[in-house]
């Protein structure tokens, strides 16, 4: 089953708990205090109260004494001097209407306190705090005095008059409340002494055993989450925070080996492709992103990296994707899991320079973690290479044919050159001198110059190139192809016409090169004039260039043919026969390795025209 994750608030647990102590401590405390102070409060009232009685019970007995005796002014004295007594505010004696006959305070005398002898109904002595005489508060004592036999002559029969009177004793209560409020002052500084102490202990205890230790768990865990493999927690007791770090350490082990296993495998994955002698690349088709490419495919484009671009940047060098109806782009065609595509484009590399690619591509689903993704696979062969091994194929071809031909040719007629000028010498000294056989002597001399001209032609055209360019005389090469070629033309009923610039043009190349790239051309030629015509060969110069054209009469080249001329393996020959479509494509490459543009203006039915422009040599 997943874990669902639940994005939260970020805090400090330690705060988190700090305060939470804080806040229990403190309302036990308050809650615990105040269940104190009452519980005292109530504890000392009574005590005080229980005081206050048992003093007015033995006033009591005194009055009761005093009256038996007759004693009134002693009783005076009495009530007197108990009111002196620190702490006690009122001494009354009240009849039984709630007249005071005796006070410590005379002004008290003859007050009706009606109320207070109520109050004594039950024949029970009290005592409680409430409100004196004059508003304050004070601890008050009342004890009613019950009639006796002795008192019935003075007091009446005890059924009509129960009590003789009622002694009131009135104390101040603000000591009592003073003294409840200095003890529990007393005992909430302690007990807040007390908490403190115990939220120091339990937060020492806190931070060594639990804080501390999820600090430095969290703190491992931070460094595994930023690629920190080795990060592990050490473990200093084995309690249930102790087992979770073993078992992150434990986790963290088997993890890196996992990722050391993915990252392996990843490389083994990384160098299986790179050793593609093909270029590979991976584009997420959602937004035209390369996600992964090898080695080779960076080498044809110059470039170390190029993840995380889009692919018509990187390969293309535009800023927004092909136009499918321009180019046949397999992002955008390929909609199906397997379907594949070949095609042919045209790849810029880092420098600018623009070369012939072949791609095959392919799509495959893939699951991912936002779900399923669809990515393209192109494998992309760089088939100017290609043409490039043709072409040193062929050249290597004509090298074995010319020296073949040198071998072959060459020495026979060096032989019959030297009977030839045997049979001059023998003949110049008779006299009878045939002037015929001069001439058919003579004209045997200049066709065996004829055919060794052939052979020295072949010999120059199928020279290895050389390492450096030098200058070379645009106006021979022409000349030269226009006779290499004659035989071919002759039998396809083709007049070459030379049209050489008399300022005799040179270029910076290499003299095999420009005669290849000629006979290309002109073979291009009369490849498109199956039925005969004329092709002319021209050089001229153009300020810091040199002009060469092979035009011809032949029937033209589609528009739609055009833009593909150059690429390699395409071959479109008007005269039906099979081509391998690498001779375009092959000048091209000439060309570009010179520093020189090709270009080809044609309309169908007009012929065509191609224009090479080389660097010319300065004087």
């Amino acid at each position: 089953m997943p874990i669902r994750v639940v994005a939260a608030r970020q805090d400090s647990l330690a705060r988190q708990m700090l305060w939470r102590i804080l806040i229990v401590a403190s309302a036990a405390s308050v809650a615990f205090a105040t269940v104190f102070v009452a519980l005292y409060l109530d504890q000392l009232k009574a005590t005080r109260a229980d005081a206050s009685l048992n003093l007015n019970r033995m006033l009591a007995t005194t009055w009761e004494n005093a009256m038996l005796k007759r004693d009134v002014e002693g009783l005076r004295e009495i009530v007197s001097s108990l009111g002196a007594l620190r702490d006690i505010r009122d001494v009354l004696v009240l009849a039984p209407n709630g007249e005071v006959r005796f006070a410590s305070n005379p002004v008290r005398l003859g007050m009706q306190l009606p109320g207070l002898v109520a109050s004594t109904a039950g024949g029970m002595a009290t005592s409680r705090f409430e409100h004196g005489i004059e508003g304050e508060e004070v601890l008050r004592s009342i004890n009613p005095v019950p009639n006796r036999t002795e008192c019935v002559p003075c007091h009446g029969p005890v059924s009509s008059s129960p009590i003789n009177g009622v002694l009131v004793i009135d104390y101040d209560a603000t000591p009592v409340r003073q003294q409840a409020l200095a003890s529990a002052a007393l005992f909430a500084a302690a007990g807040g002494l007390v908490i403190v102490l115990t939220i120091m202990a339990v937060w020492w205890l806190l931070r060594r055993r639990v804080l501390n230790p999820l600090a430095h768990l969290d703190r491992a865990a931070g460094a595994l989450a930023a690629g920190d493999l080795s990060a592990r927690v050490e473990v200093a007791h084995l309690d249930e925070i102790g087992r979770s770090a073993q078992r992150f350490n434990t986790m963290a082990d088997a993890l890196q080996r996992e990722l050391g296993r993915h990252a392996a495998h990843r490389k083994y994955l990384q160098d299986l492709i790179d050793g593609l002698p093909d270029g590979l690349r991976v584009i997420r088709k959602s937004d035209f992103i390369v996600v992964s490419a090898n080695r080779a495919f960076g080498e044809q484009l110059g470039l170390s990296a190029m993840e995380g671009q889009p692919c018509y940047i990187s390969s293309h060098g535009r800023s927004s994707p092909c136009p499918p109806t321009m180019v046949r782009c397999p992002v955008a065609e390929l909609q199906a899991h397997g379907q594949v595509l070949k095609c042919h484009h045209r790849h810029r590399r880092a420098s600018g320079e623009e070369f012939a690619v072949e791609v095959h591509a392919g799509l495959i689903d893939v699951e991912t973690e936002g779900g399923r993704e669809r990515y393209i696979v192109e494998s992309v062969r760089d088939v100017s290479r290609v043409a490039s091994i043709s072409q040193e194929h062929r050249m290597t071809e004509l090298g074995l044919l010319a020296a073949g031909i040198a071998h072959e040719i060459h020495n026979p007629l060096g032989s019959l050159r030297l009977g030839l000028e045997a049979m001059e010498r023998r003949l110049r000294g008779r006299p009878e001198r045939d002037d015929r056989i001069d001439d058919y002597l003579r004209t045997m001399d200049e066709e065996i110059d004829r055919c060794l001209q052939v052979t020295q032609r072949l010999l120059m055209l199928s020279r290895p190139p050389q390492a450096r360019v030098q200058p070379v005389d645009v106006n021979p090469v022409l000349a030269d192809t226009s006779c290499l070629l004659a035989y071919d033309a002759e039998n396809r009923q083709i007049a070459h016409v030379l049209e050489a610039d008399t300022a005799a043009p040179r270029v910076w190349a290499d003299d095999a090169d420009l005669r290849m790239l000629m006979i290309n051309l002109v073979q291009n030629a009369h490849h498109a004039m199956p039925s005969g015509g004329q092709v002319t060969l021209r050089s001229r110069i153009n300020g810091d260039e040199v002009l060469i054209e092979v035009e011809d009469t032949g029937v033209g080249i589609p528009e739609d043919d055009v833009p593909h001329l150059f690429e390699p393996f395409f071959s479109r020959r008007a005269d039906g026969e099979p081509g391998t479509g690498l001779g375009l494509s092959i000048c091209r490459s000439i060309v570009d390795h010179y520093g020189g543009r090709i270009a080809v203006e044609s309309r169908p039915g007009e012929g065509a025209r191609f224009r090479v422009s080389l660097p010319r040599v300065l004087e």
